[in-house]
């Protein structure tokens, strides 16, 4: 599948400028041929947490329906990053993942189970109970998580035995931890033998920084493409399945498991 990844700098707390961002970025690229377009996490809001009950989406709309509409338009997938998501049964705040096909239709949501304590995610949002799954496009089984739960390799290694050839990390990464950016992706790439796609933002937000360095990392590790943590960017890129079965038959780590002398999973 051909991937496009949008960096872009989302603008605290302004939900109406960074819905027009996004649709901007969308009529100015190149689309045609393209199967998935991949965003960043909280992109309608940031990390406004103190105003985040009053400026998260209610049910995902309006983000959903504006997703919907660009997925229609430009006949493209959208692997639709993560907002502030407040649910009406309970008033929760969930920072919630959602993939959107070309049809319009919601294809799967997450909501992410590990909470930042850095940036003071428990205190204002809820975390998913739900366990990862994962989704199929046009024939192709994915996974999805958000930003730190790159940090716990069960996940990517539980959506790895589901099927997952691919899994989309959507994150606003603070600079502060870059290095470990790009380490825990290859690492994730190389341990599952499969691509990761990690869509992340950039610059001087408030009082954070985020590093950037969108990236594509094929099955054997290798980054493909990224941007730099600096500027808007796209980072394109394209994921084949039977490149993940070579890697998996040249090196059989999966064959080779024990899962019985792993007590911990």
């Amino acid at each position: 599948m051909d991937i496009k990844i949008l960096q872009f700098k989302v603008a605290y707390g302004d939900v109406d400028g960074n819905i027009g961002k996004v649709k901007t970025l969308f009529e100015k690229e190149d689309l045609i041929g393209t199967d998935v377009v991949v965003l960043p996490e909280m992109w309608t809001t940031g990390y406004d947490l103190e105003n985040v009950d009053r400026i998260a989406s209610r049910n995902l709309e309006p983000a959903k329906s504006i997703i919907s509409e660009l997925a229609v338009k430009y006949n493209v997938n959208i692997v639709a990053g993560s907002v502030a998501n407040v649910i009406d049964d309970t008033g929760d705040v969930y920072n919630t993942a959602f993939v959107i096909d070309r049809k319009g239709r919601l294809v799967y949501q997450y909501s992410k189970i590990h909470l930042v304590p850095m940036l003071n995610e428990p205190e204002y949002l809820a975390g998913g109970t739900d366990k990862v799954e994962t989704f199929e496009l046009e024939g192709e089984t994915f996974g999805l998580v958000i930003c730190y739960d790159l940090r716990f390799p069960e996940l990517f290694r539980d959506l790895t035995m589901k099927g997952a050839t691919t899994i989309f990390v959507v994150a606003e990464w603070p600079l502060a931890r870059k290095q470990h950016w790009e380490t825990l992706l290859r690492a994730r790439a190389i341990e599952n033998q499969g691509y990761i796609i990690a869509s992340n933002t950039y610059g001087e937000i408030v009082d954070q920084t985020f590093a950037g360095r969108s990236m594509i990392i094929g099955p054997f590790g290798d980054v493909e493409d990224e941007a730099d943590d600096r500027s808007e960017a796209v980072v394109t890129g394209t994921t084949d399945g039977s490149e993940v079965d070579r890697i998996r038959e040249e090196v059989p780590i999966f064959d080779s498991r024990k899962r019985e002398m792993y007590h911990f999973l």
